[in-house]
């Protein structure tokens, strides 16, 4: 099969454009189908706050797979991107959870509450298949059982899909993504060390989860001296190393926002004037902002 781009995520960011997408529950096969209508860039599928369910995230996976689309445009890959939300905390170092989900298919992981390099290099080398570095070292850990990823993907050979699953940046042409979420006074302390790791698709500063982690109280305000501080420091590290630096929109976008009540788009502008990359917003579409952005190019599908 012609090397078609697999994730429209990591696509649009090689290019340097932004990316916007929601979030769902594995298992809600109803979002599932709605996103895969829509023109989001990713989806993140959510293990971690309401259930575990493996085959329930296949079907999940299954269904956002829509021939609407792939009549309408040609792509045969699910549109947005399925990343998948680990049930699991960074420091935990669980291994065999993330190394299944990208057996079903996901085109990338989310990683909660990352505080460490260590912690996140336990999870480059979980999700990475063994190769030889530059220095003969073998390095990755994931075992072989690919045979639903390679039907999700395309591919009829073991070794396209492995030289194409594997992660971007630190390879160029890699189609997986591997998010860190960070939000503890300890990820804070650590954050250059943990944006430096090879391996690393990008960072997303929890907003939500600093403002409690930090013990605060109250309506959460994203512009809150701390956070802002953190969601600095983060983007600094990114683009230090060339990763993405991602952010929420806003936790509770004002009425009328964006046109339609979901985004804060003075918010919006302004992060991405800073150079943030990825975004977690709400509804099931790109927000349209002005055009210098480069975000009007794509409408949602009909349904």
């Amino acid at each position: 099969m012609a090397q078609l781009p697999r994730n429209r995520m990591i696509e649009r960011l090689r290019a340097g454009k932004p990316v916007f997408g929601g979030t769902m529950h594995s298992g809600d096969i109803s979002s599932a189908r709605t996103y895969g209508d829509s023109n989001l860039d990713y989806v993140m599928v959510d293990l971690e706050h309401e259930g575990f369910d493996m085959p329930r995230l296949g079907d999940t996976l299954q269904w956002m797979i829509s021939r609407r689309r792939l009549a309408a445009t040609g792509e045969p890959f699910p549109s947005p991107t399925p990343l998948v939300r680990l049930p699991h905390h960074g420091n935990e170092r669980i291994s065999w959870i993330a190394s299944q989900v990208l057996d079903y298919g996901a085109l990338g992981i989310v990683l909660p509450y990352t505080e460490s390099a260590d912690d996140l290099a336990h999870m480059v080398e979980a999700i990475s298949y063994s190769r030889k570095d530059a220095e003969g070292r073998i390095t990755g850990e994931r075992r072989v059982w690919p045979k639903l990823a390679m039907r999700y993907w395309g591919y009829d050979k073991f070794e396209e899909y492995r030289d194409m699953a594997d992660l971007w940046p630190r390879n160029p042409s890699g189609e997986l993504a591997l998010i860190a979420i960070v939000a503890t006074p300890k990820a804070l302390e650590n954050i250059e060390e943990i944006a430096s790791v090879p391996g690393l698709s990008g960072m997303m500063f929890g907003a939500k989860h600093a403002f409690h982690a930090f013990a605060k109280t109250g309506k959460i305000d994203l512009e809150d001296p701390d956070l802002v501080h953190f969601r600095n420091r983060m983007l600094a590290a990114c683009q230090k190393n060339g990763i993405a630096a991602g952010t929420s929109l806003a936790p509770t976008p004002p009425k009328g926002a964006g046109g339609k009540g979901m985004v804060d788009t003075a918010y919006l502008e302004r992060r991405i004037a800073e150079g943030f990359r990825v975004f977690l917003t709400q509804g099931n579409s790109r927000p349209v902002i002005g055009a210098e952005t480069g975000l009007t190019e794509a409408t949602p599908i009909a349904v």
